[in-house]
């Protein structure tokens, strides 16, 4: 079975999601319905980009995101098929974590809807440690946003964000919602954007808190991916610590030989 049939993707004047990862969740979908079962020939990059009237390189980025996924594999000289996508998924909503994304991109690129509920903001002090991290003055304040990701209405992440009020002033974080990307509305609204960021995945006990914006066992372990967040310069400027919940949601990393 080809896919040879044109799309139509309407245009959005304010996109909150990047035309790539649009292409890509449109993918995902139909390989996740069974509309493409396992052994799908995709056409080439150049034929699905004039099938979708967009750019080569959307395309590229598209096809990268499902085959971090596993739901496709490149078979030299013949072509790209779909995989089966429950062939190794123990989670309902598995990701890699290769690239850096948003927890929204994660969640639309593992095929589900996201969405946000609990949405706090506060401004103060802030902890100590967070301070260290951002290499803040003692003087400068801390916005502290906490909020619950959600895939297809089930909490699957705790968001939780730090940056300086120096960098982002109070009357701009005020503007925002929790309901989108905050990455994408940094980028809107300050221009701040991450160019690296210093990973670390460790296993935890959830607080009381967690367990409950979760809605799991006080003693299930979660895992916490904390990021630091750095701009072109090298500075960082945003903090993150992500409580996932691993009876909804998996990570992987896809792996590669070096030669």
């Amino acid at each position: 079975m080809d896919l040879d049939s044109p799309w139509k993707l309407g245009a959005l004047p304010q996109r909150r999601v990047s035309l790539p990862s649009e292409i890509a969740s449109a993918l995902i979908e139909r390989i996740r319905s069974g509309e493409l079962p396992p052994g799908t020939r995709l056409p080439s990059e150049p034929q699905l980009a004039q099938s979708l009237g967009v750019s080569r390189n959307s395309v590229r980025e598209a096809i990268s995101v499902l085959r971090e996924q596993g739901l496709i594999e490149t078979r030299q000289g013949i072509g790209t098929f779909t995989l089966d996508p429950t062939r190794d998924a123990n989670f309902p909503v598995d990701v890699g974590i290769e690239g850096l994304t948003s927890t929204t991109e994660m969640i639309r690129r593992a095929g589900h809807k996201p969405g946000t509920h609990g949405y706090t903001l506060q401004t103060g002090v802030g902890d100590p440690n967070v301070r260290k991290q951002l290499g803040l003055a003692p003087d400068e304040q801390i916005h502290a946003l906490e909020r619950v990701r959600t895939a297809d209405d089930i909490p699957v992440i705790v968001c939780r964000d730090y940056l300086g009020a120096g960098l982002v002033p109070p009357r701009v974080m005020a503007q925002y919602r929790g309901d989108e990307s905050l990455l994408l509305f940094l980028h809107r609204e300050c221009r701040l954007d991450v160019q690296t960021a210093r990973a670390d995945i460790v296993p935890a006990i959830p607080t009381t808190r967690v367990a409950e914006l979760l809605d799991v066992p006080r003693r299930r372990p979660l895992l916490i991916l904390k990021q630091l967040h750095f701009d072109a310069a090298g500075s960082p400027f945003l903090y993150s610590e992500n409580f996932f919940n691993l009876a909804y949601m998996g990570l992987h990393v896809r792996r590669t030989p070096v030669l």
